[in-house]
């Protein structure tokens, strides 16, 4: 894999501590999907996380990508043109590198073709649609990614670059979220994911993890 320079500067942190989950006002019960950022909570879903640019989106797809193998799922990801994420940053994070195939497409249509075969296969737990700044996903093709997502118990995770407060890529997005990242103190950081929407509960949840910087960021 050639990284671009956006895909090399995307992704530098390294998780340091467990998981929190922070709730600002009434937030799914205990046992609830949607009430933790995990592959059980979200199973069999379209998940869209979105951020300007600062990295946590790519941070919260590498700590599902390492919960589906150290569980001995599979996972896939599916990026546009040659920007990809910084291998050595997933390395750092204990991702086997040589077990995550990654699908390089030239545009949303083979994006989206992609990932419609990885799910008919069944053979994954999660797949991740690296769709940097594309814009939406035409509701027939929501509805089969949807089914196929359901039917197989796959998380269909998508990442997108968009302002807060931007729309959802549509309509069938069962879970949406945005990313905020802030600097701490001794080269940690905060990531944080904060849900705006979730239909199988109440939006409102977020969900944050401590990580540190990697070498040069500190």
């Amino acid at each position: 894999m050639s990284p671009s320079a956006e895909g090399a500067c995307g992704l530098r942190l390294q998780a340091v501590a467990g998981p929190s989950v922070l709730r600002d006002g009434p937030g799914p019960g205990e046992g609830i999907a949607g009430a933790a950022w995990s592959l059980r909570s979200l199973a069999g879903r379209i998940v869209e996380v979105s951020d300007s640019g600062a990295a946590p989106v790519l941070t919260a797809a590498a700590a599902l990508v390492l919960e589906a193998q150290e569980g001995g799922e599979l996972a896939a990801w599916i990026g546009l043109g040659d920007s990809v994420f910084f291998p050595p940053d997933l390395a750092g994070w204990g991702i086997d590198l040589e077990a995550l195939p990654v699908v390089r497409v030239p545009d949303l249509p083979a994006v989206c073709s992609a990932a419609e075969g990885l799910l008919r296969c069944g053979a994954f737990g999660l797949v991740v649609l690296d769709l940097k700044t594309q814009a939406g996903m035409r509701l027939a093709v929501q509805s089969r990614l949807a089914a196929l997502a359901r039917r197989h118990r796959t998380t269909l995770l998508c990442l997108t670059r968009k302002k807060e407060g931007a729309p959802s890529l549509g309509p069938l997005v069962s879970l949406r979220g945005e990313g905020r990242i802030s600097k701490t103190a001794f080269g940690r950081f905060d990531w944080e994911i904060r849900i705006t929407k979730d239909r199988q509960g109440a939006p409102g949840w977020s969900h944050m993890e401590t990580c540190r910087g990697t070498d040069g960021l500190c």
